[in-house]
């Protein structure tokens, strides 16, 4: 269902999915392509079958793209979203965010922004081979830097198409592994893919999560490359993916419904 409500700064729309049987959590899901392409639609089978896999109703938001609207424009959007979401759902229904690569990139830094505000706590973050450390390049950036569809010439393309100063680089809610502090946020996946020049970032935003007392699981598919998730129709890997995340939010949600009881 294609549904639409107010964003940071004008209407947005957004998709909803509703698994069968009963629903038992809401996740923000965030979709990748660099902060500047992709939308509703090439997104549309992952959210699908992560619907079906976590038995929570996944909104998909349509936020603003860059180099239109740069950052903070889409982190605006989605956070405005997420104030839609815990305005409008039960207060004992548990919340969730979920995104791929730049929706990852959004989803790791709308937890930090809502433990900042002292907000409605989130029960889980699903972040797919995101991209979270701005200027500091881990040595998967060399590794992969050619020859894997995402290139790290590409990543500075998208930078620059998406933010308006070279100092944005160091800003937290650009860059989330430069948090001073990842303390008490929520329960985290991470999932990478082996040759990906983001593979390094999800491993030491994991690292750095279990270093603040965050729990947290890092799945690494060894054979894929950035972007896997959106050839779930050929790639088993992918269907993978999305199923163990899908649990992993299932689970999130059924400890979140036993601490209420």
């Amino acid at each position: 269902m294609t549904s639409g409500f107010r964003g940071a700064e004008g209407p947005r729309t957004a998709r909803l999915y509703r698994p069968r049987g009963k629903v038992r959590g809401v996740v923000l899901f965030l979709h990748g392509g660099g902060f500047v392409h992709c939308d509703l639609v090439s997104h549309h089978g992952i959210c699908c079958r992560l619907a079906a896999a976590s038995g929570a109703v996944v909104v998909s938001l349509d936020y603003r793209l860059a180099p239109e609207h740069r950052f903070p424009a889409g982190l605006k959007d989605a956070k405005s979203a997420l104030d839609w979401i815990f305005r409008t759902v039960p207060a004992d229904m548990p919340v969730a965010v979920a995104g791929d690569s730049a929706g990852g990139n959004l989803s790791a830094a709308l937890t930090q922004w809502v433990h900042s505000q002292g907000m409605r706590a989130l029960s889980a973050q699903l972040l797919y081979y995101p991209a979270l450390s701005g200027p500091f390049a881990p040595p998967s950036r060399e590794t992969y830097a050619e020859g894997y569809m995402l290139s790290t010439e590409l990543l500075y393309w998208y930078c620059s198409q998406t933010l308006s100063s070279p100092e944005q680089l160091f800003d937290p809610a650009f860059s989330p592994l430069l948090a001073e502090s990842l303390k008490d946020l929520p329960p985290a996946m991470i999932v990478t893919a082996g040759f990906d020049p983001l593979r390094g970032e999800g491993e030491l935003y994991a690292r750095r999560l279990d270093e603040a007392g965050v729990s947290v699981r890092l799945k690494n598919f060894p054979r894929m490359i950035h972007g896997f998730l959106n050839g779930y129709a050929l790639f088993r890997d992918g269907r993978r993916a999305l199923r163990e995340g899908g649990l992993f939010l299932r689970e999130a949600f059924a400890q979140k419904e036993g601490e209420a009881r």
